[in-house]
């Protein structure tokens, strides 16, 4: 999203597409990511992209869920005499950038946390929607990064970005949707426009100086994001990354509104204000990149006070937070000797009530599952059960899956009949098809897999992982034609829409496939195709 500039200098300079697709470009690795950056930023001058590429929360409307290629028609592209982008444009940008966060090293693939905050995301949309001035997105999809740091953020086409250290800071499940009922108002009361509309008045901005400073203040380095832009571009940058405090004021308002209508404690937004307040004076750099973008004032804080109560939450009692709270923990960490270190933590850590007790000893079973423990981390997973022994079956999810795949180590069988249970019993968990999937895959015979993942990707085909599976399970009979349109049809939800058409020239041109495949084969060429074409247009409409 951004405001045309003025006319002015002509730049030479590589479309936003082939910037973005650098594989090089680390959103998530401060020194690789700052490293690399900077030499894209002497390579390529753009005009103004917006706040859509920053570590800032960043709303875009006009969210989209199918795959590129279902699209029937081109809608109208925005007036760019209006100063404004469409939401077919916004949808292409944040494709872009999805494209590229996907293939990040601190991307977290976990559809158990996902799935976790994507229902609190979807309890609030409805409301979030009523309170917009104009037309918000329809809904909101999460991702995850493994990022100690206090953070949330949003793309173009409805993408909502979550460190890790938010789970892990929150210390209730209510802070969490304060957290993104906050962040949904700033889209819902235009304040992403009026902050676009600000920046187009500082004129051109390059977009790798961007870039870095997004680098330096999503990783907490606020001193090094000003210090990595030259001249009047420091100015334009700040704004870029910054809300005005009355903009935080109105999304506190909003929010609480959108907490209450939810079903929320709308006291929550206060709670999560101080808890933010007592993180800061810590002096807790895991908390500035969210501070540097969302001013924290005293004001703020009595205002949220007197509009919700200034009585305290009760302390959060909840089985499931607290479980994804101490897997947040369990997954943040990626080298060994860190993964050790966290799992001596948990030893060491005290609970105050059974639901604390029971993710101790599940966060200490996850990551000694992680470092190939698997006695160890049966035994943990032992107490954590009976700590939550009384708590209802769905907030015990999470403990069964982690049953599950310690058994599929070593009785594969086994745990597909407990995985096969587990879907039945909740069939709405994406967690569990995934570990269904995985389990049959293990077994000798792939039949039972495939046919199970060709009915998933019909109930379910705007998920990547299934495709994935399926292809697997396809390659693994000899089906490659079917296997190939498989992977096409995960390149094209991954936003590789060339590297999807390369897969279905090759379905086509692979023997054995019959008629009914064939015929699939062909009719999401010709979509993907025109898909292709569609976006090759809006890319021209895009800044240049």
């Amino acid at each position: 999203m951004r405001e045309p500039v003025e006319p002015g200098p002509v730049f030479t300079c590589r479309p936003p597409d082939a910037l973005l697709s650098d594989r090089s470009v680390r959103f998530a690795s401060p020194h690789f990511r700052l490293r690399r950056l900077r030499h894209i930023s002497q390579q390529a001058t753009v005009c103004l992209l917006g706040a859509a590429l920053s570590g800032a929360p960043v709303w875009a409307q006009g969210a989209d869920t199918r795959a590129p290629g279902y699209a029937s028609s081109l809608p109208t592209l925005g007036d760019p005499a209006q100063g404004s982008l469409s939401s077919v444009q916004e949808k292409r940008l944040g494709e872009i950038i999805m494209r590229e966060m996907r293939q990040e090293p601190d991307y977290l693939h976990d559809s158990l946390l996902r799935d976790y905050l994507q229902v609190i995301v979807d309890r609030l949309t409805p409301a979030a929607r009523r309170t917009a001035e104009m037309e918000a997105p329809a809904h909101f999809r999460v991702f995850l990064l493994r990022d100690r740091s206090f953070n949330a953020f949003a793309l173009p086409g409805g993408w909502i970005g979550v460190h890790t250290g938010l789970i892990i800071d929150a210390q209730s499940h209510d802070q969490v949707a304060a957290v993104f009922a906050h962040e949904m108002s700033h889209i819902t009361q235009r304040h992403i426009a009026q902050r676009l509309a600000q920046m187009g008045r500082d004129r051109l901005l390059s977009i790798g100086s961007l870039l870095l400073a997004v680098a330096a203040a999503s990783a907490g380095q606020d001193q090094a994001a000003q210090g990595l832009a030259m001249g009047g571009q420091a100015a334009a940058i700040d704004r870029a990354l910054r809300f005005s405090r009355s903009n935080e004021r109105d999304a506190d308002r909003t929010g609480e509104e959108v907490l209450a209508e939810s079903g929320y404690p709308p006291q929550a937004m206060a709670s999560m204000l101080l808890r933010l307040q007592n993180l800061s004076r810590l002096d807790d750099s895991d908390v500035l990149a969210f501070l540097q973008t969302h001013p924290l004032t005293s004001e703020r804080i009595a205002d949220a006070q007197a509009r919700g109560g200034n009585h305290p939450l009760p302390p959060d009692h909840d089985l499931m937070f607290w479980l994804m709270h101490a897997r947040a923990r369990a997954l943040t960490p990626t080298k060994r000797d860190a993964m050790q270190h966290e799992e001596k933590r948990f030893s060491a850590d005290k609970a105050a009530f059974p639901a604390q007790q029971a993710a101790i000893a599940y966060g200490q079973a996850v990551l000694l599952q992680r470092l190939g423990r698997f006695d160890a981390a049966a035994a943990a997973l032992a107490r954590a059960q009976a700590a939550a022994a009384n708590a209802p079956a769905a907030e015990r999810l999470p403990l069964d899956l982690l049953q599950t795949e310690l058994l599929l180590e070593h009785q594969p069988a086994q745990a597909a009949d407990a995985a096969r249970a587990l879907c039945r019993q909740f069939p709405q968990s994406t967690a569990a098809r995934h570990l269904l999937a995985r389990c049959l895959l293990a077994l000798p015979d792939k039949k039972s897999a495939r046919e199970f993942l060709r009915q998933q990707t019909v109930a379910h085909p705007q998920d990547i992982v299934l495709w994935q599976d399926q292809a697997r399970a396809e390659a693994a009979l000899g089906a490659f034609a079917a296997q190939h349109r498989a992977t096409a049809e995960a390149y094209a939800l991954e936003g590789k829409t060339e590297a999807a058409i390369e897969q279905l020239h090759i379905a086509q041109r692979t023997p054995g496939a019959d008629y009914f495949e064939a015929s699939i084969i062909n009719a999401r060429l010709r979509a993907l195709e025109q898909a292709h074409a569609q976006q090759v247009q809006i890319d021209k409409t895009l800044p240049q």
